[in-house]
């Protein structure tokens, strides 16, 4: 009887891990960062701060909702996945670089810019970051730094304040925080080459 009982017990133990490792094999998680969509989206390649022209797309382009689904979906993967990589609880870091303002780098690569009409509340997992006197930090643009990898790597979204120290609104290209981020972005790589961003 015993022996019946721990054959039906270990049996129900391997079917609840069976049909626990299909339903995570099946069911996605995402360490995106948390934003609105933007009002518009800058594509600028070879970016310089003394050349920071690109072109800008609007969500009524069809462009732009597929360099948000691109976006949106680089830092996907399965539950089953990301338990074994130790990644299931994951999220975006937010990093202060500096607390009177850096230059936004260049790149010899594409910079893909979130720009908001109105201050957005940046976010830190489900959370509002705070700033060093507990308000919310407000920005205006999401800077996400495009280049050619090969799979997930760590990557760098700056933030570009709304407010700048004087309380006006920011109108020169420097952050003091950014994300840090896990991320493929290859597939928005080559979709920005082949749509000849780099013109």
């Amino acid at each position: 009887m015993a022996k019946k009982i721990g054959a039906i017990v270990s049996l129900s133990i391997i079917g609840i891990l069976i049909i626990a490792t299909i339903i995570m094999a099946n069911v996605d998680v995402n360490y995106k960062v948390r934003c609105e969509n933007p009002d518009a989206i800058y594509v600028m390649y070879n970016y310089t701060s003394s050349s920071n022209n690109g072109e800008v797309l609007y969500s009524n382009d069809e462009r732009y909702g597929e360099i948000v689904d691109y976006i949106n979906n680089a830092s996907t993967e399965s539950s089953l996945t990301a338990l074994f990589n130790g990644t299931l609880f994951d999220k975006p870091t937010v990093v202060t670089d500096s607390s009177t303002g850096v230059s936004i780098p260049s790149t010899s690569n594409f910079y893909v810019v979130y720009r908001y009409n109105n201050p957005q509340v940046l976010m830190n997992g489900n959370s509002a970051y705070k700033d060093e006197n507990g308000n919310n930090y407000m920005y205006k643009e999401l800077w996400f730094s495009v280049g050619q990898t090969n799979g997930s790597a760590e990557l760098r979204v700056y933030v570009m304040p709304y407010y700048n120290s004087d309380g006006g609104v920011t109108t020169s290209d420097t952050y003091s925080k950014y994300y840090l981020l896990t991320a493929d972005f290859t597939d928005l790589y080559n979709y920005l080459v082949d749509n000849n961003f780099n013109d």
